[in-house]
């Protein structure tokens, strides 16, 4: 019997990062028999099939909604960095 949920991640890891199919972690099998199922699945129309599926049957108790941020240095949004007065003393 197949992975399918190995499968999934693997396909998942894939698009989230962008990475070619030879990247493919081994955590997720190997990487020519998962592009190889991708494409069979992709050809069948399976994938076509889950997002109608998702679509017509949305699960709301497992939607969540992320408020969190994070605090960014005035540096990084591109303010002058470094001590710009360092040459110049206050007061003397």
């Amino acid at each position: 019997m197949h992975d399918n949920r190995r499968f999934i991640d693997a396909v998942c890891w894939v698009l989230r990062t962008g990475a070619p199919w030879r990247d493919l972690p081994p955590d997720y099998g190997d990487w020519k028999n998962s592009h190889r199922r991708f494409c069979r699945w992709r050809d069948r129309g399976e994938w076509a099939k889950l997002l109608e599926a998702l679509i017509d049957d949305p699960d709301f108790e497992w939607l969540m909604i992320d408020a969190s941020y994070i605090k960014a240095h005035p540096h990084s949004a591109g303010a002058r960095g470094g001590n710009q007065g360092i040459d110049r003393t206050k007061g003397g």
